[in-house]
């Protein structure tokens, strides 16, 4: 399960710059307020909410045990090997409440999808306001 969670977090990862990458070239070609660059935005929006569940699933999913490596050759105690574990995370969002668990790519990914939303809202006035004589 560990392993799989992050395979899938790396596909979303690159899933996620795809869509980056697609949003900036709705923009090179002017369409802003535009039901396809709306769209990609919530996309994105969710993408983060996903990466925010799988984050928040790994850190509860059953790690693999680390066990005493003894180099061939010595008795135990000789020589033991420690293995680190390195917990990494993007602090710029971090909004950690002493759980463990980073809401900060939840709040983000709603913001954007509610961005979105009110985009696609001024949008629709905006369509409205043109077939208004």
């Amino acid at each position: 399960m560990y392993g799989l969670l992050m395979e899938a977090s790396w596909l979303l990862m690159i899933f996620w710059f795809w869509k980056l990458a697609q949003l900036f070239r709705f923009y090179e070609r002017g369409l802003i307020f535009v039901a396809e660059t709306i769209r990609c935005i919530q996309v994105l929006g969710i993408v983060c909410v996903c990466g925010w569940l799988m984050m928040t699933a790994w850190h509860f999913a059953p790690r693999p045990e680390y066990h005493e490596f003894v180099p061939h050759g010595q008795t135990a105690g000789a020589q033991v090997v420690q293995v680190v574990k390195h917990n990494y995370r993007f602090g710029f969002f971090s909004f950690d409440y002493g759980t463990g668990i980073d809401f900060g790519y939840l709040l983000v990914g709603v913001s954007v999808v509610f961005s979105a939303w009110i985009m696609d809202e001024g949008r629709k006035m905006r369509e409205e306001q043109e077939l208004t004589v």
